[in-house]
């Protein structure tokens, strides 16, 4: 079995999101595997000690000795000091993974710390975008690739459950409550999730796409989503302004 695990493909054997998109998820997948390796060296070592226990008395004493005393334990204090260190770099990747990425570069709207800070509004069944600039939009949020992106996950209904798993992994927005998360993903692409809280009979068409891509074409469509949602408000306070003229003309 294990030799069958080592040898497949790293999305069947050792990690739950091959395809990574961010280091946050990358470290965990270093996680997952280092998990995987602690359950086949618990798996090898209780079926050893299994083996060992089922050998017949006369057997045993007659191979035991202080040579094959000596030779088990130092076989068993190689196996904790293994343990032991996959312990301790278990540990370290589980708090790594949850720190938050640097950024690599920095665009209009990002805060002190280069941390572009993005609204995310769940709803019956869709998600809001909001951006620094006052822009927003619904279905598909636009990051810049190399800048470290702050969610702050709220509801104006029931629970909703992000869940990018390329990216951010899941985390809920609660209404009253802000949830925080963050990610950095390096490369331009698209990353796909769905809901994963059943919030309703629409959830599960409740899809949130991730675009990244480089941090001028962000800054330029952040410019453009402005502008055509001042547009279209002025459009609509025109038409709203002229049926009020004409409704007192009446």
């Amino acid at each position: 079995m294990a030799l069958a695990v080592l040898f497949a493909e790293p999305a069947w054997a050792l990690s739950l999101n091959p395809d990574a998109g961010s280091p946050g998820i990358a470290k965990a997948n270093t996680l997952h595997t280092i998990v995987f390796l602690l359950a086949i060296i618990a798996i090898f070592g209780i079926n050893l000690a299994i083996a060992r226990a089922a050998k017949p008395r006369t057997l045993y004493v007659a191979n035991s000795g202080a040579k094959s005393k000596w030779s088990s334990g130092r076989v068993a204090g190689l196996l904790s000091v293994f343990a032991i260190a996959l312990f301790v770099v278990g540990t370290i990747y589980s708090s790594s993974s949850r720190s938050v990425p640097e950024s690599k570069a920095t665009v209009a709207g990002a805060d002190a710390d280069k941390v572009l800070n993005v609204k995310v509004t769940g709803q019956q069944w869709l998600w809001r975008f909001s951006y620094p600039n006052g822009a927003f939009g619904y279905h598909r949020l636009i990051v810049p690739a190399g800048v470290t992106v702050g969610l702050d996950l709220v509801s104006s209904d029931v629970i909703h459950g992000w869940n990018v798993p390329t990216l951010t992994g899941k985390a809920q927005a609660v209404p009253g409550k802000t949830n925080r998360i963050y990610f950095r993903a390096d490369e331009t692409g698209i990353h796909r999730g769905w809901a994963s809280v059943l919030s309703g009979q629409g959830y599960a068409d409740m899809e949130a796409v991730v675009e990244v891509v480089s941090p001028d074409d962000y800054e330029t469509y952040v410019k453009r989503l402005k502008t055509d949602i001042q547009f279209a408000q002025d459009d609509v306070e025109k038409t709203l302004a002229d049926e009020a003229r004409k409704a007192m003309g009446q």
